[in-house]
């Protein structure tokens, strides 16, 4: 089993992945012609959708974190 520390970065590079295909695609649909702009919306929208998933288990990680540390500061 993978440590909080290695999810969270293998977190984080997903995370970055996404942002530069998303990045890449907005480009790439500004060089183009408007007839191609619905299929690059889609890939968009489906790498937001990813984006946003990751940037939850990501939130979800840092606040299982943090409330394991407040119940040892309690005396578990």
């Amino acid at each position: 089993m993978k440590t909080t520390d290695e999810y969270r970065q293998r977190l984080l590079t997903e995370l970055i992945e996404h942002s530069a295909k998303i990045d890449f695609l907005v480009i790439k649909s500004k060089d183009n012609a408007a007839d191609l702009l619905p299929a690059y919306q889609h890939e968009l929208e489906e790498l937001r959708a990813k984006q946003l998933i990751t940037t939850k288990k990501l939130h979800e990680l840092e606040d299982h974190n943090t409330n394991v540390w407040e119940n040892i500061g309690d005396g578990g």
